[in-house]
């Protein structure tokens, strides 16, 4: 039941329309891939108890692979329209871009770093 509730809102909040830009998540795409990095998105929302609790995992990964990974929060209740546009049904999800700005990963839900790690390995970090 809760979590058909949490389905339900997190599908209304990507389903309002918003009058804001993507909030400079382009430039930063960009950015990430004039540099050869790879791209972390953290698609969640402050208050999102599983979000909160990626932030630590995030600061690691950041301090790890500082020069060669992205790491990039994006609160899709601000950003609906990002949100849209990377399909977020759940929060978080989790989507990783290859230098050239593919998906070529994605997850939902707490993700720990010790799962992520073989992920950016076998994408070459």
């Amino acid at each position: 039941m809760r979590r058909m509730f949490a389905v339900s809102v997190a599908l209304f909040l990507l389903t309002l329309s918003s009058c804001s830009s993507n909030g400079g998540i382009d430039g930063a795409l960009n950015k990430a891939r004039g540099e050869g990095k790879i791209v972390m998105l953290e698609l969640g929302s402050a208050g999102c108890i599983p979000c909160e609790q990626m932030k630590p995992v995030m600061q690691k990964l950041r301090d790890t692979y500082q020069e060669k990974l992205e790491v990039i929060f994006i609160d899709v209740r601000d950003e609906p329209k990002t949100g849209r546009r990377f399909r977020v049904v759940m929060m978080p999800t989790q989507v990783f871009l290859d230098r050239a700005g593919k998906e070529f990963h994605r997850h939902v839900g707490f993700y720990s770093y010790d799962e992520i790690a073989p992920v950016l390995k076998k994408a070459g970090l």
